[in-house]
């Protein structure tokens, strides 16, 4: 939803120099979220000589890419997927010694919620980031909800480590995240709308500029052959909708700041 990016946008304010500076702990629900929403933050943070490390929580098995004419069995599908972040991160800066994959199963993240705590807890502990970014509460898939709400737990129990917390928006900009389930056509896009501008007025939005940086952000986004349709060895694949590409490549990306009291409810 472009309006809705627009409006957040619009009133988010700039924080590319402070945002820049800090060590910080990228949570990424599945391989590709951590270039869609943190690229140009990487890039900025890693120019500065920042630490950052990318831990990307399920192994990519369930993509929406492949169709019944795939010849990728979900194994190789993880394989494929990992080697893909690998060579994005590179691109953004991130080394492969900075880089982890907890491998939870895409798709039911929410079943594993007591373990995925547990492992982040040990994460924080040993890297003590400054910062952790991790999928908005408000994304409209179930992982990143179920991401989101196990780090919004351990930040209210304040078992972050004194780390700042802010949200990346994935498919928050998707109407299919705020049109409720089994609701009429009119009935869901009135409701849809509603709840989507009482987000806008509620969330505390920042920024970080692109400026010089989307081109290399594009090059990493690439590197997810097959999230960007470009998996030429596998003709029925399809790629996430160009449309929807372009939010993570505007002029800037959009953080929401989550303070230890937000709760772990959307």
């Amino acid at each position: 939803m472009l309006w809705l990016w627009r409006r957040i946008s619009a009133r988010s304010r700039d924080r590319t120099t402070a945002m820049s500076t800090g060590t910080c702990l990228i949570l990424a629900p599945h391989p590709d979220d951590e270039t869609l929403g943190c690229g140009g933050l990487i890039l900025h943070k890693r120019a500065a000589g920042a630490r950052v490390d990318v831990v990307v929580v399920t192994d990519g098995a369930a993509t929406h890419g492949a169709d019944g004419a795939s010849t990728l069995t979900p194994t190789a599908t993880v394989v494929l997927r990992e080697r893909e972040t690998v060579a994005a991160c590179d691109v953004l800066g991130v080394s492969r010694d900075r880089l982890d994959f907890l491998k939870f199963p895409d798709g039911d993240l929410a079943a594993h919620e007591d373990r995925l705590r547990e492992r982040l807890a040990e994460l924080v502990a040993d890297l003590a980031p400054a910062e952790i970014y991790v999928c908005a509460l408000s994304d409209g898939h179930r992982d990143h909800r179920a991401l989101a709400r196990v780090v919004r737990a351990l930040h209210g129990a304040g078992q972050l480590g004194g780390a700042q917390l802010w949200e990346y928006p994935i498919w928050f900009w998707d109407f299919r995240s705020w049109r409720p389930a089994g609701a009429s056509n009119k009935g869901g896009f009135v409701a849809g709308v509603r709840a989507a501008l009482t987000a806008a007025g509620q969330v505390d939005a920042v920024h970080v500029s692109l400026a010089g940086l989307r081109d290399r952000k594009k090059a990493a986004l690439n590197c997810h052959r097959s999230q960007v349709g470009l998996l030429e060895e596998e003709p029925g694949w399809i790629g996430l909708q160009q449309q929807f590409l372009d939010f993570f490549l505007r002029d800037r990306e959009v953080f929401f700041r989550v303070l230890p009291d937000a709760g772990a409810d959307p």
